[in-house]
């Protein structure tokens, strides 16, 4: 009987893909075996790889290529495009459809000189007129207050300090 071989994880996880793949001699599997019943983060290690070789053996499903494929691609890659995809062009407009455009641009043009006149119209309203405003008068709902304080000031309190 062979002596039983101990391997280290360290020894035993680059040895997992050949084993996988069947390229590992028995000689170099039998103690791997041994190795992944009794290591359970080897053992789980190994079955990720088997997973992972599971999809990627699974053939893809075939795809038919359109005829002139490769020659479109090609004609295009020669041209310069750099392949991305461009928008669809809105489905045609009717006759009837095209001169509606010109019509909302005067109509716009005309509802912005509208607004315009309509503008200028209310400032001009809003402006006082004739004499209504006098500096010198104190407002009315001051006026008997307003009557006791001097309009100008002197020097003294300009710069702050009080009156008496």
């Amino acid at each position: 009987m062979e002596p039983a071989v101990n391997l280290t994880c360290e020894a035993a996880r680059p040895l997992v893909p050949g084993y996988l793949d069947g390229q590992l001699s028995e000689l170099s599997a039998s103690p791997l075996r041994a190795h992944l019943l009794a290591c359970p983060a080897c053992r789980e290690s190994a079955k990720e790889g088997r997973n992972l070789k599971r999809f990627f053996a699974a053939p893809p499903a075939a795809v038919p290529v359109p005829a002139g494929f490769a020659a479109r691609v090609a004609r295009r890659a020669l041209a310069g495009d750099p392949g991305l995809l461009q928008p669809e062009p809105p489905p045609a407009l009717g006759r009837a459809a095209r001169p509606l455009l010109p019509m909302l641009l005067v109509a716009t043009a005309a509802a912005a000189v509208l607004l315009f006149v309509l503008a200028l119209a209310i400032q001009r309203q809003n402006l006082p007129a004739g004499d209504g405003l006098r500096a010198q008068e104190p407002p009315p709902w001051l006026e008997n207050e307003a009557r006791d304080l001097p309009l100008t000031l002197d020097s003294e309190a300009a710069a702050g300090s009080p009156t008496r």
